[in-house]
């Protein structure tokens, strides 16, 4: 009687919350069984099954033909393939269908939801409408363009964010090494995840804290022990297919590189131009910004994530979900910071322009996967609305990450 006292208590009191998961994982469920990716969900999905089979990623799994479908060698680290071998392999290959690869793409989009949850209510329990906000992040999350088209694709960007999300909460509890492995576990789904942990950099130089030490060398040895069995078996395939690969493919993406530095687009000099301003753009989080407890630390890694988006020379529609949790996070926190602060009236401000940097990703990113579905890949260097779509796009990029960062300039000032 007592358990089920227990259990319809925590229903009462939890209803709203509830009922949001269960409203969202019906629309994640609709709209995730009616499309797939033809290349990467298939790629991944058909690497993942060669994988329950028992064959070694980058070193038994190469091009493949499916449904007609020339695809190319998995270019991922090995977690996220590995997870779902796993899972297929428990399963059984044969009963293993792609709307099962799609479910278990759907649950991690829900639990990284809940963890957006769980961190804005963390950062704004003193709000007397901390539980609404919280939820409304959360919903806002798993209902915005960006996640819907990763459930309707079949991506796993999401896969990985549980990692980063993770990480947070787990500074946020300052449980430094767990900091670590998360977010070496990030990296061995993406590479980009390093972005995420250059705002804890920041943290341990600003506050003279070697725990982010700890946190850097705690990540590198999670992700060579991760490594480690590619890096003695296969080598060769490993390092090419997970890192160089990306610096020579032509990619048919948004980076303005494509359009309009296309000879030097595979070659370094993209990433020279990266590193140099990316450089400037961590010496001016050294010298301007105050980066010294989590809030910061989470407010901090929009602006650079989004500034590493809008110089990457490989930029798609589906890498909104990169930036899009830390978007929510700056929306909400920030959102909350004007609650009984008069000083903090220009906040409104930040909001708006933060959402009108979104509204051009969102126009940028759209438009340009309109155009995709009709010219496809043959006229995407020729028609100029290709070229417009990724300027539009960059420019919204570059509006939040400016304005992201002024406003932790901003907020920094007046605080102190």
């Amino acid at each position: 009687m007592g358990i089920l006292l227990s259990k319809s208590h925590f229903i009462k009191d939890h209803k709203w919350f509830l009922l949001s998961l269960l409203c969202n994982l019906i629309i994640h469920l609709i709209l995730g069984l009616i499309y797939y990716n033809p290349v990467d969900f298939v790629l991944q999905f058909e690497a993942a099954k060669k994988i329950a089979q028992g064959q070694l990623l980058y070193r038994d799994i190469g091009q493949f033909i499916t449904d007609d479908v020339e695809l190319p060698k998995p270019q991922y680290p090995p977690l996220y393939l590995y997870t779902l071998g796993f899972v297929i392999a428990i399963i059984g290959v044969e009963k293993f269908t792609w709307q099962m690869a799609k479910l278990f793409l759907i649950i991690f989009n829900l639990i990284v939801g809940f963890l957006v949850y769980q961190i804005v209510l963390d950062h704004v329990h003193s709000h007397p409408k901390s539980n609404i906000l919280a939820l409304a992040s959360m919903n806002w999350f798993l209902l915005n363009p960006s996640t819907l088209g990763v459930i309707f694709g079949g991506y796993h960007e999401n896969f990985m964010l549980f990692f980063v999300l993770l990480g947070i909460i787990m500074f946020k509890k300052t449980h430094y090494s767990l900091v670590g492995v998360c977010f070496g576990l990030a990296l061995l789904v993406k590479p980009i995840a390093c972005i995420y942990m250059l705002p804890l950099l920041v943290w341990g130089v600003q506050t003279r804290n070697v725990k982010s030490i700890v946190i850097w060398i705690g990540a590198g040895f999670t992700f060579l022990i991760g490594s480690l069995p590619f890096l003695l078996l296969s080598p060769e395939e490993y390092l090419n297919d997970v890192f160089l690969i990306h610096t020579q493919r032509p990619d048919p993406s948004m980076s303005f590189f494509t359009y309009f530095l296309t000879d030097i687009s595979t070659t370094l000099f993209p990433f020279i131009i990266q590193l140099v301003i990316f450089g400037l753009y961590f010496l001016l989080f050294i010298k301007k910004i105050t980066v010294t407890n989590s809030k910061e630390v989470i407010g901090a890694i929009l602006p650079f994530m989004t500034i590493f988006m809008a110089l990457n020379r490989i930029l798609y529609p589906h890498y909104v979900p990169f930036f899009f949790p830390f978007f929510t996070f700056s929306l909400f926190i920030l959102g909350a910071e004007c609650y009984g602060y008069t000083k903090f009236e220009k906040i409104n401000l930040f909001l708006v322009v933060l959402l009108i940097g979104l509204f051009l990703v969102y126009l940028g990113s759209i438009s340009w996967s309109f155009l995709w579905s009709i010219e496809k890949y043959e006229t995407y260097l020729y028609n100029p609305l290709f070229s417009i779509s990724a300027i539009i796009f960059i420019v919204g990029l570059i509006t939040i990450s400016v304005t992201s960062l002024y406003s932790l300039y901003y907020l920094g000032k007046e605080k102190s």
